[in-house]
């Protein structure tokens, strides 16, 4: 079996990003300065969620500023949101035509989103502004490469060398320019320029060891790899790339203690299963290959190579039950895959099943048959049923399984894909402050507070409050007191309602609000919360029964039976005594999109946005609503923005969803 070759090469052609904090002009004031700064600071200390909110509150009161665009579009491409970023870099050179950086880091953008030819117009752009900046030329660089252009790469980085001789990934990136235009000299004199420039780069000892890799100078190859993992010993490419130049020298121990040592860096790293899985087939330890089969599936469930492969090394040790179901795996995944069919028929011989062997037989000639017949105006068809292929042997875990960390990288987190919740209104305790954006304002809940003197005072928001239990028993326990007292005590009822709703306790919550409806079938925000208690009720013993899944975005989904009637009956009358009451129309939204009704629901969120133009969960659900449909162009935008808003979890959404598919 072919080693898959896992050598040291840059992934694709590192982007050069240079942080540029730009001054501010005179003209603006100094606490406008000072939020500029605070973003700035953020950004640098890779705190991209505080940066947008610092740059958010300036253009509120500043929305003429070029800088708060750019340093938020900035925030943005760091967060891979690039629609987003490129909304406000576009913003920032409509205020400034001649914003070099906005220009340049738009560029990157379009790169990222393999739009090159309008990354090319935008470095084009910058270069007539700017012709000084090595930057940019190194950044035209690594477009020109992705679009096969290797030669006139190479000129743009040495362009960028000849500015400024000490940019050390410009000597690395022209070394992989030098080697795909075979002159393998000038690629390996960048390496050791590389080094010059830094004797600790474990990228340049690596990059040259791959150049001797490629020349079938494997010792060579190894002193270079020994080097860079002196620097780094946990480098798992350089590992992967050693273990491989290992194999090819035969050294089948070292091979393999390689790849065990690229699992101690990284258990989740699939190629070094699945390669150490293919050495140990070789040297006949069938079973141990099996077994690290069985890791790449658990990380990779519908990769058709692996099924495949793990198919081949059942039989080989008799197992013609789990070979024929292996190869079934691959053949359900991929219809068309030939050696799948002609498998699964040698398998059934064995089980002698010689009826289905000859029909799997008789079904492989009639795809390579139809193959051979194709017709011009089909090959389209083929083009996707081959892509298709490529995307499913792509042996690397789907879920990266990425580091969670706090307000950097966010998009690398696993976050549970679901709609925003419905709207209520409770009790706004002043700890819930620090947590975030929990609350919207509403001059409805606003007057409210001030006719019945409120204090701790109503909010309304979708996020359930962590109240302390003792308060929550004690306050629900006043509250009982007075209602016990006088059972038309409205404000009462409305109050215990709503600290029962918050906790869960749901049947509790609609009888509450349901009293207080009864003695005002006008009250408009018990009517809300009544028609929400209902649903989370709804939801909760749907969840309980496991009927469905409340997951949005996903190709398979589950029919909803829950009869909402009476939650979108209670928001309606919200409507009634309140045509402009956003939150109600929210809510009837989300009704819609859980029952189904994709387009009614949009359509409602977008009437939504039309009154209030900053309801982040309306962006949030209509951007899911918007995968759903196949529209991720669509998507990006209303997630974007969410997480413009302070919806963090949008931005891992984008990535999963969103970004442009490799």
């Amino acid at each position: 079996m072919p080693q898959i070759l896992i050598l040291f090469r840059m992934k694709k052609f590192s982007i050069i990003i240079f942080f540029c904090l730009a001054t501010l002009g005179v003209s603006a004031q100094w606490n406008t300065a000072n939020m500029l700064r605070a973003g700035k600071s953020a950004i640098m200390f890779d705190d991209y969620v505080s940066a947008i909110e610092n740059f958010n509150n300036i253009l509120r009161v500043k929305p003429r500023l070029s800088e708060p665009y750019f340093f938020r579009g900035l925030a943005k491409l760091n967060l891979d949101d690039f629609e987003g970023a490129i909304r406000d870099y576009t913003e920032a050179i409509e205020l400034n035509p001649n914003y070099f950086h906005a220009y340049m880091y738009r560029g990157i953008a379009y790169h990222n989103m393999k739009r090159y030819e309008d990354a090319m117009n935008d470095y084009n752009t910058a270069i007539s502004i700017n012709p000084g900046e090595a930057y940019v030329y190194a950044n035209r660089a690594i477009t020109e490469a992705d679009m096969g252009d290797y030669k006139s790469a190479e000129k743009d980085y040495s362009k960028a060398l000849i500015i400024d001789k000490e940019l050390l990934p410009a000597y690395l990136n022209r070394a992989i320019m030098r080697e795909k235009l075979d002159d393998w000299e000038g690629a390996i004199e960048d390496c050791n320029m590389a080094i010059k420039l830094n004797m600790f780069s474990d990228d340049a000892y690596g990059l040259r060891g791959y150049l001797h890799f490629k020349e079938k100078k494997y010792h060579d190859a190894i002193e270079d790899y020994n080097k860079a993992l002196k620097i780094n010993p946990q480098n798992k490419r350089i590992l992967m790339s050693r273990a491989i130049t290992w194999y090819e020298m035969k050294k089948f121990p070292e091979a393999m203690e390689d790849y065990t040592a690229v699992l101690k860096v990284d258990s989740t790293y699939a190629y070094a299963y699945y390669n150490r899985a293919l050495l140990r087939a070789e040297i006949g330890e069938t079973n141990k290959a099996i077994d690290d089969l069985d890791q790449v599936l658990e990380m990779n469930p519908d990769n058709i190579l692996i099924y495949f492969n793990r198919g081949l090394l059942k039989m080989e040790i008799r197992d013609y039950t789990g070979a024929y179901n292996d190869f079934s795996e691959s053949i359900s995944l991929y219809p068309d895959f030939v050696k799948a069919y002609l498998a699964r028929a040698a398998v059934s011989g064995e089980m002698d099943d010689f009826a289905s062997a000859r029909q799997d037989r008789y079904k492989a000639e009639e795809i390579m048959d139809r193959y051979k017949r194709m017709q011009e105006g089909d090959k389209n068809a083929l083009v996707d049923t081959t892509e298709n292929f490529r995307r499913l042997i792509d042996i690397n875990s789907r879920d990266d399984r990425m580091k969670d960390v706090i307000n950097g990288r966010i998009q690398d987190r696993n976050v549970i894909i679901e709609l925003q919740d419905m709207f209520v209104v409770q009790y706004l305790a002043l700890d819930t402050l620090r947590k975030g954006k929990v609350q919207y304002f509403d001059k409805r809940i606003m007057k409210f507070n001030q006719e019945h003197n409120y204090n701790p005072a109503l909010t309304i928001s979708n996020k359930r409050f962590d109240y302390p239990r003792e308060f929550e028993d004690e306050y629900i326990e006043t509250l009982s007191s007075k209602i016990r007292r006088n059972r038309s005590d409205v404000d009462a009822l409305l109050l215990r309602g709503s600290l029962y709703l918050n906790r869960g306790d749901y049947t509790k919550a609609i009888e509450d609000f349901k009293t207080v409806v009864e003695r005002d079938p006008k009250h408009l925000f018990a009517l809300m919360n009544l028609a929400s208690a209902r649903a989370k009720m709804y939801d909760y013993i749907e969840s309980i029964e496991e009927k469905t899944s409340r997951v949005v975005g996903e190709e398979e989904k589950v029919k909803r039976v829950v009869d909402y009637s009476l939650v979108l009956e209670g928001n309606n009358k919200c409507l009634e005594i309140d045509p402009d009451f956003a939150f109600a129309m929210f809510n009837i939204a989300n009704v819609y999109a859980k029952s189904g009704k994709i387009k009614e629901a949009i359509d409602m969120y977008t009437k939504v946005l039309e009154l209030d133009k900053d309801v982040a969960e309306a962006y949030f659900n209509r951007g899911l609503l918007h995968i759903y449909q196949g529209d991720k162009s669509a998507a990006n935008v209303d997630l974007s923005k969410a997480g413009e808003l302070g919806l963090t979890d949008a931005y891992s959404i984008i990535k999963r969803y969103c970004s442009v598919e490799e």
